[in-house]
C-alpha cells in the first residue's frame, strides 16, 4: 500500500497512482492491445507483478510458499546479504522487512564489506584471495566503507592483536572471519526477529544456504562452515534470480506455486551439501569483542 503520510506529505492523491498489486498475485493481468503493439508481442500476454533480485533469489532456492520457511540464505557478493521467507512479520530497526514475491515476508539484512573488502585485503598483502588461513589472535574488521550492519557509516577498517609471528596469510584469513561474523550476527538478528532462538538446537541445524560470488570460493566456504557450526547448501544453479523470475513467470501464465515450480526445475541431489563443522566459538568471541567495542561510540554517544 501506499504511506498516507509520505502521500501527504508530497501533496498526491492516491487515486492518480496505480494500484499496487497485493504480494502473492502472480498475475495481475494481460498484455493490453497498445502495450504490445509497441513491444511488438501478442496481446493477451499474462502479465506478472513482479519483483527484486533477493525476493526472486528466494523462489529460486526453495523458500517461502509450500517451500522451506525460516532457512536463512546468505549471499556473498560486492555485500553480505542474509534473508528468509518467514510467515512472521519481523519487528526490528535492523533488518529491512520486504514482502516475499509469494505472499509471505522477507526479512533481510545487508552488510557492506563482503567479498571485495576481502579481495581488497589480499591485493594490500600481495596475496591470491584463496592464500589465506586462521586469523590466529589478529582481528581485522574490514569496514572499508563504513558498515550499514551494525549501524557505523563512518566506520573504517580497524585491525588488531597482532604478534611477531603473525603471518599475511593469518591477516587475510582475519579479513574473512571479521566479514563473516559481521554477516553471520545479523543472520542472528534476523532469526530473532523472526521470533526464533538462533541457538537452539533444532535452529541451529536448519541449513544455511549459500550464495554469490563468495560461495565458489573455498575459503570463504570453510570460513563460515567454521564460524557458523552449521550444514550449508551450495546451490549448483549460478542464476538463482534469473530461476525465480522464470517460475514467477511460469506460475503467472499458467497457474500453480512458483517455489514449487522452480524446485521441480532443478535436478535433484545436484547442490553441495556440506555437514557442520564444530563450531569456532573462541574466534567468534574475539571478533565478536572488538566489533561490540567498536560499536560503542555510537551506542553510547560523546
Amino acid at each position: 500500500a501506499y504511506d498516507p503520510e509520505l502521500l501527504e506529505l508530497l501533496g498526491l492523491d492516491a487515486a492518480l497512482l496505480p494500484e499496487v498489486a497485493p504480494t502473492g498475485a502472480a498475475r495481475i493481468g494481460t498484455l493490453t492491445g497498445p502495450a504490445a503493439e509497441a513491444l511488438g508481442l501478442p496481446a493477451g500476454i499474462a502479465v506478472a507483478a513482479g519483483t527484486g533480485d533477493n525476493m526472486s533469489a528466494a523462489v529460486g532456492l526453495g523458500l517461502g510458499g509450500a517451500g522451506l520457511l525460516d532457512h536463512p540464505a546468505l549471499s556473498l557478493g560486492t555485500s553480505g546479504t542474509v534473508f528468509a521467507a518467514s510467515r512472521t512479520r519481523p519487528a526490528s530497526t535492523a533488518l529491512n522487512g520486504f514482502a516475499a514475491a509469494d505472499g509471505t515476508y522477507l526479512p533481510l539484512a545487508c552488510t557492506l564489506n563482503c567479498t571485495l573488502a576481502v579481495d581488497k585485503v589480499a591485493s594490500l598483502l600481495g596475496l591470491d584471495r584463496e592464500d589465506a588461513e586462521p586469523g590466529g589472535e589478529a582481528v581485522l574488521l574490514p569496514y572499508l566503507d563504513g558498515e550499514r550492519t551494525p549501524d557505523l557509516p563512518t566506520a573504517s577498517g580497524l585491525l588488531t592483536g597482532l604478534r611477531h609471528d603473525t603471518t599475511r596469510r593469518q591477516l587475510l584469513g582475519a579479513a574473512y572471519e571479521g566479514a563473516a561474523v559481521t554477516v553471520l550476527r545479523a543472520m542472528d538478528e534476523l532469526l530473532a526477529a523472526c521470533g526464533l532462538d538462533p541457538r537452539a538446537p533444532e535452529v541451529a541445524a536448519r541449513p544455511l544456504r549459500l550464495i554469490g560470488g563468495g560461495a565458489r570460493g573455498r575459503m570463504w566456504v570453510e570460513t563460515v562452515r567454521r564460524l557458523s557450526g552449521r550444514p550449508l547448501v551450495v546451490p549448483e544453479s549460478g542464476e538463482l534470480v534469473a530461476l525465480g523470475a522464470a517460475a514467477l513467470a511460469a506460475s503467472a501464465a499458467g497457474g500453480g506455486d512458483p517455489v514449487a515450480l522452480a524446485t521441480a526445475w532443478q535436478k535433484s541431489g545436484t547442490d553441495r551439501q556440506l555437514p557442520p563443522l564444530e563450531r569456532d566459538l573462541e574466534t567468534w568471541e574475539r571478533v565478536s569483542s572488538v566489533l561490540v567495542r567498536a560499536s560503542e561510540p555510537l551506542l553510547t554517544g560523546p
